[in-house]
């Protein structure tokens, strides 16, 4: 009995098993083809789910640098905390995401 990647979760199951234990996806009856074809689609919503977090995250980074453009709060108050803080978040995620994009794409 030897472990293998469910082409749909990319989590480990049993060679041996009829369907996956953690996306209930079908393992039993499928050429290599299929499972080929499930892995690219499973590996394409990952990119499609990261690029949308990477959106969001720009989104987030752009509106809070337009609030502290157009606003320019004092430096003390709370709003100046929470858009420099919002600001740094998101290009972080933008930059982790990007990074995970790029591993995802060496996964092939």
């Amino acid at each position: 009995m030897a472990l293998i990647k469910c082409p749909s979760c990319n989590k480990r199951t049993s060679d041996k098993a009829k369907q996956c234990p953690h996306c209930d996806y079908v393992l039993a009856g499928r050429s290599k083809d299929d499972l080929e074809r499930e892995q690219e689609r499973a590996r394409q919503r990952r990119k499609e789910k990261l690029l949308s977090q990477s959106m969001l995250a720009l989104l987030i980074a752009i509106a809070a640098f337009a609030y502290i453009f157009l606003e320019q709060p004092a430096e003390d108050t709370w709003y100046a905390k929470v858009s420099y803080s919002l600001l740094f978040l998101g290009l972080l995620w933008f930059l982790v995401n990007r990074v995970r994009l790029i591993f995802n794409k060496r996964e092939r």
